[in-house]
């Protein structure tokens, strides 16, 4: 995969249960603030790591190109029987690598491809490129995966293709719940975001604008990203007279995210309309509150909503992103609401019963099964 392979726990989640069902695993990636490349082996399975700059500040576009190409021969020097590919950076040589191989090629999607981030001409170049390299994946590849039902309705229409595979964003299973406090302001309610801090691509902005509608609550950001996001954060909070009320935190690690966010008041889940893409999304922090049994204030879009509105009472609120009054609003139903025990009970009920990696990963190691037969540690998968 292309990206910070610490944070990303959809990928640790799938080597992980590959390798517990038996298949050897090569895990190939990226690490922010690695000086050189580093080879390792964790829960059984082969992990390597390319440099990807510096986690802070901007990283060049040949650092990148530099880090990607290392991956992409790493992949091509590797025999494997499958290659899996993680949205669309590794498709050229994965593809390429598994019909020189005679291998089979696992496209997993997690985002959809296409849209351009601006009008400018590099950017509309980018976005065809990227979606003509979605099309080969989703095409070619002898299986392909996805996030939610509505992402592979789209992929399905765009590209032809049927029988896509629906691999949730859900957390492990977390059977006792013993809350973390990383450093949470006492004695006031807590809104928990936990993720990527991407300050212009999330509603930071709208969320902050709304805590003086709410004055008793804190928001607290737990998290990484670049310093151009911290700092809009840090401005965004001052200008609204909130400065005192928005704290950052660092990351977490994956094991710990469930139980940081159940020492929370609410969980925030902030996409914004910035594209298909994004609306129709869904979020690891989504079901990682829920698992925690912390309601969670929610952008109203599709998937999100379809949770969000699950159990009785309904285990959050939603919002409209673009609106701090309306973001204001769902947060004071959830903090206000008398049954606020009953909505921490329902979420945590419904995340141990349908919403958790358990359930989910018997698809993948049953997709593999189809593949290339049960895992014998003679079998090796290519993430």
């Amino acid at each position: 995969m292309v990206g910070h392979l610490p944070f990303d726990a959809r990928v640790w989640k799938e080597v992980q249960s590959l390798s517990g069902a038996g298949y050897s695993v090569k895990l190939i990636g990226n690490r922010y603030d690695l000086d050189q490349s580093l080879r390792y082996s964790q829960d059984g399975v082969e992990v390597v790591e390319f440099p990807f700059g510096p986690r802070s500040g901007e990283v060049s576009n040949l650092t990148r190109a530099r880090s990607v190409l290392k991956i992409w021969l790493e992949i091509l020097r590797t025999d494997a029987k499958v290659f899996h590919a993680h949205n669309v950076h590794t498709v050229p040589p994965m593809l390429l690598a598994s019909r020189l191989r005679r291998s089979k090629l696992v496209y997993d999607g997690h985002e959809l491809y296409g849209e351009p981030g601006s009008q400018s001409i590099k950017s509309r170049a980018m976005a065809r490129v990227m979606r003509a390299i979605e099309r080969l994946a989703v095409r070619r590849a002898d299986a392909v995966i996805t996030t939610n039902q509505s992402r592979i309705e789209v992929l399905s229409s765009r590209h032809g293709r049927v029988g896509i595979f629906c691999l949730p964003n859900v957390p492990r299973r977390v059977d006792s719940i013993e809350p973390i406090d990383p450093g949470f302001p006492p004695g006031v309610p807590v809104l928990l975001y936990q993720g990527g801090i991407y300050a212009e691509a999330r509603a930071f902005r709208e969320t902050i604008e709304a805590l003086p509608m709410v004055p008793e609550v804190h928001l607290v950001i737990v998290g990484f990203g670049r310093d151009r996001d911290l700092e809009l954060i840090d401005q965004w909070a001052v200008e609204s007279g909130v400065g005192d009320r928005v704290h950052r935190l660092g990351p977490r690690p994956f094991d710990e995210l469930v139980h940081t966010a159940a020492s929370a008041t609410v969980g925030l889940v902030p996409l914004k309309p910035i594209s298909l893409n994004s609306y129709l999304g869904d979020t690891n922090k989504l079901h990682e509150y829920l698992m925690a049994g912390v309601p969670v204030v929610a952008s109203e879009f599709p998937e999100v909503e379809s949770v969000v509105r699950e159990g009785e009472p309904e285990v959050g609120e939603t919002f409209d992103p673009q609106d701090s009054a309306s973001i204001a609003r769902a947060i004071r139903a959830v903090v206000d609401d008398p049954d606020y025990a009953g909505r921490r009970k329902e979420a945590r009920r419904i995340a141990l019963k349908h919403h958790n990696w358990e359930v989910a990963e018997t698809l993948l190691i049953g997709l593999y099964v189809n593949l290339i037969g049960s895992g014998s540690r003679t079998a090796e998968g290519e993430k």
